[in-house]
């Protein structure tokens, strides 16, 4: 069993934040600015650097470098290709603004790449830079798919039913050994490159491959932000370069001086803390609770205690109409679980999920699981994130950090014992620290213990930005790096997700600016973000009812297909580039996708709920905020509905005819 609770950046920065001007927010008028002198504007010799609008974004300019394979030795004159990609300022230039952006590690920085998180003013002034690190994307891609692909499915499909979940037996361990060491040497078999030169795409390599780039835009000094694994590669900057940083931001801050197992399992912490947090706050939801049946935290523990003991066997709609069977095993809940923990909306609909799922509907939870592991409903075979390297995740993950130290055999069984402690249900989240098992194969993981001095970059303002529920990077892991830093700001918030700027949130938002934009720096060296009006989930959306009479009115229902269907998570995680179509709960399908005005739906016989069936369209119009269905209304009662919600007076309307009856009711939010 290998569990891999991913450290991806999973926002959707879509739903931006509303912002709201913070009473405590100060400047300390004596510090000076921290801007190097103005020099020459990058976007002047772009085109002398082969700069070439980025094909996977178009909005970046995109320059390849050649760097040495191996910065770390003059001898090998062995060379690789790096892309950067340039959204030049667009005035007065300050210098250069690197994006350590992608998550991970294993995330491509350019076609990931997104400008709407950063200010006007400080668009204004840097040159944003994003990057594909080595072994990545556009920059000399690593992969092994066939073996990846195997042995993850091979973990999601895996059931455990004797004795404790996990590897609690010998017998489970030695299998888990055997594939762990099979899935490794077929992998590093299908990427084709020597032990010698897999150890070159760690994050110590990463940073030198920035630090060219700089070298060769000609700036002395740069500014960086950091996110998730990209606080590992801008710490890991910052302790070699220190003296050419003006200023480094951290988000979602990883405790550098840790060892593999010991951030594996602070990491398994913060998950459960984060589940049994949303789930409590579901209890004093007065709609999440009622969903829920009372209380969520049993609900989530019946399932997880059922599934452990035995999978549940399922039928989920596909998108020809058809349905598919399979086994929804306790893996695929605790992949699905984990996932959902990034986002506040990401929790939002976990809750109604599971809220169904207490009630014996999983296709819900199945919607999600599919979603979270890009795995095909109709043939369970792995699709893939085209935006996310599986194999740079473990090899980079491995080359840069110890899981024990001594012989593989020594580091294995250490793993196996850690692993001990947390089997079993409770803790829910668990078993991250079984990477170690991938680690002892890996070819390039270090056979002694990786140690690291705690971060101090005296005469660097540094901004450490966490949250005090963020599953993925720890606060205690950011706070302890705040501590150890000279010239550090610590700001956070109570509750949160993993990474909080550019939310739309001042606090930390207008911070960040303040000091890059004018060199202002905040008063304090630690503060607390009051101003999120959301904290620890999206505000709950009721499920549908078990049946279409338990609604109060046609209104009332078609408001509810309006909700649902928006937090349907295929629709509501895709990217609307061209129609998709998925099935419905209880038989039909549902389309959507762009149309030239906005957006298109297509019903088909489409029933989420017993009794309802739809069938006809609706749209979106992003000029007028107006968002419509017309659809034949068949099951328990038929009609002719047209319903609209006016975004811009929020205010929503139903006509037509149904069970016999005219309708024409509205409701105003």
């Amino acid at each position: 069993m290998k569990k891999f609770l991913f450290l991806s950046l999973l926002l959707v920065f879509v739903m931006a934040c509303s912002s709201v001007p913070i009473p405590f927010l100060s400047s300390n008028p004596t510090a000076e600015p921290t801007q190097s002198a103005t020099v020459e504007p990058a976007n002047s010799n772009l085109d002398e650097l082969g700069g070439e609008p980025c094909e996977e974004n178009p909005d970046l300019t995109c320059i390849t470098i050649q760097v040495p394979l191996n910065h770390f030795d003059a001898a090998n004159t062995e060379t690789i290709d790096v892309v950067f990609g340039v959204a030049p300022a667009t005035g007065e230039r300050y210098g250069m603004f690197i994006q350590a952006f992608p998550g991970g590690p294993g995330g491509e920085g350019i076609s990931s790449a997104y400008l709407g998180y950063i200010s006007d003013d400080i668009l204004e002034h840097y040159d944003v830079v994003f990057y594909d690190q080595r072994g990545i994307g556009l920059s000399n891609p690593l992969a092994c798919p066939n073996a990846f692909a195997k042995d993850f499915l091979g973990y999601l499909k895996e059931d455990d039913v004797v004795g404790e979940e996990g590897l609690d037996t010998p017998q489970e361990q030695q299998a888990a050994i055997a594939d762990t060491k099979t899935y490794v040497e077929e992998c590093v078999a299908e990427i084709g490159l020597p032990a010698e030169k897999l150890a070159l795409f760690g994050t110590d390599q990463v940073a030198e491959d920035l630090d060219t780039f700089r070298a060769l835009i000609g700036d002395e000094k740069i500014w960086m932000y950091g996110v998730s694994y990209g606080t590992a590669v801008a710490q890991t900057y910052a302790y070699a370069h220190p003296d050419r940083l003006a200023g480094l931001i951290l988000d979602g801050t990883i405790n550098m001086t840790q060892t593999g197992e010991e951030s594996s399992l602070t990491q398994e912490k913060a998950f459960d803390k984060v589940l049994l947090a949303i789930l409590n706050g579901c209890n004093e939801d007065e709609a999440c609770a009622a969903d829920m049946g009372g209380d969520a935290v049993a609900a989530y523990d019946n399932l997880a205690l059922s599934v452990s003991k035995k999978p549940i066997e399922y039928k989920f709609p596909l998108s020809s109409g058809e349905t598919v069977s399979g086994s929804f095993t306790f893996n695929q809940l605790e992949y699905t679980t984990a996932y959902q923990l990034y986002s506040f909306s990401g929790r939002m609909i976990f809750l109604k999920a599971l809220a169904d799922a207490n009630k014996g509907n999983y296709v819900p939870l199945l919607r999600l699981m599919y979603q979270n592991t890009t795995v095909d409903p109709a043939t369970f075979s792995y699709l893939g994130d085209d935006t996310f390297s599986d194999t740079m995740f473990l090899d980079v993950l491995c080359t840069d950090d110890t899981f024990f130290g001594g012989t593989q055999e020594e580091r294995i069984a250490q793993t196996i014992e850690a692993g001990q402690a947390s089997n079993g249900t409770v803790p829910r989240l668990d078993g991250s620290v079984y990477t170690g098992l991938s680690c002892a194969f890996w070819p390039t993981s270090p056979k002694e213990v990786v140690k690291r001095e705690p971060l101090v970059l005296e005469g660097v303002p540094t901004f450490v930005l966490n949250a005090t529920l963020d599953p993925a990077t720890p606060f205690e892991e950011g706070k302890f790096v705040a501590d150890h830093l000279a010239d550090g700001y610590h700001i956070y918030v109570e509750g949160g997700i993993h990474s909080i700027y550019g939310w739309g949130n001042d606090c930390p938002d207008q911070y960040i600016t303040d000091f890059m934009v004018d060199g202002t720096l905040p008063s304090e060296h630690e503060i607390v973000c009051t101003d999120w009006e959301t904290t620890l989930f999206s505000s709950y959306v009721s499920n549908m009812p078990g049946d279409v009479s338990d609604f109060a009115d046609p209104l009332a229902m078609m408001r509810a297909v309006d909700d649902n269907f928006f937090y349907l998570p295929e629709a509501y995680y895709g990217d609307w580039e061209e129609e998709e179509t998925v099935g419905c709960n209880y038989g039909g399908t549902y389309s959507f996708g762009p149309n030239d005005t906005g957006e298109q739906y297509t019903f088909d016989a489409c029933s989420m709920v017993p009794g309802l069936e739809l069938t006809g369209d609706g749209s979106f119009n992003f000029d007028t905020g107006i968002y419509t269905i017309t659809a034949d209304i068949s099951g328990a009662k038929s009609g002719n509905l047209t319903y609209t919600y006016d975004y811009n007076d929020h205010k929503a309307t139903v006509t037509g005819e149904y069970g016999g009856e005219a309708v024409d009711l509205s409701e105003q939010d």
